[in-house]
């Protein structure tokens, strides 16, 4: 028995249907973040958006142990276009136009951190998991604030939120490993029947 080792070690192949019921997910994962970054958790700066986002690198992550990463890379893109309009309906244009720039720009580092650290420690998968969404996090977090509210709030309010997203979404991220170990390095039966 070897718990660190990823008993995935070769990438699959993605399936149709993986692809379009992950890219639903990751999509639905990002119309509710869209939309609940515009109410704060009482009267601080945190917004609820920063308990729903971190479940999109988890996602991305367990497809990530299993699959291509070209395979995962389309994932991001169909997920992106399901999730355009509905963002846009659900939140400002200008978060919705925000949220898609940080998309485009934060997951696919997310991936590209994760296949990296798989190839130079495969055995470490907590550290990919860990790492590549708390990096790719940083990334997302900056260029959102940095546009989402822009011309709304002032620019210390925005990095006060900024920074009170990112501490939850990191750690959130962290408390996620436990669930990418479940999904990902355990759930062999899962991965039989959606294959």
């Amino acid at each position: 028995m070897k718990p660190l080792e990823s008993t995935l070690n070769t990438p699959a192949k993605m399936p149709l249907k993986v692809l379009i019921i992950a890219a639903c997910l990751l999509s639905l994962i990002v119309i509710a973040a869209n939309y609940s970054v515009q109410f704060h958790l009482g009267d601080t700066p945190l917004t609820f958006g920063a308990l729903t986002y971190p479940f999109s690198f988890l996602l991305l992550d367990v497809l990530s142990e299993k699959y291509r990463r070209q395979d995962v890379t389309k994932v991001i893109a169909l997920a992106i276009c399901i999730a355009f309009y509905p963002s846009y309906l659900s939140a400002t244009s200008q978060i919705a136009l925000a949220s898609i720039a940080a998309f485009c720009i934060s997951q696919p580092v997310d991936v590209a951190i994760f296949y990296a650290f798989k190839r130079f420690f495969p055995k470490l998968w907590w550290l990919r998991n860990g790492f590549s969404t708390i990096f790719a996090q940083a990334f997302d977090t900056l260029i959102f604030f940095s546009f989402a509210f822009w011309g709304v709030k002032s620019f210390s309010e925005c990095m006060d939120m900024a920074a009170a997203d990112y501490m939850i979404k990191a750690f959130v991220g962290v408390m996620n490993t436990p669930l990418f170990y479940i999904l990902a390095i355990r759930a062999k039966r899962l991965w039989q029947n959606l294959t």
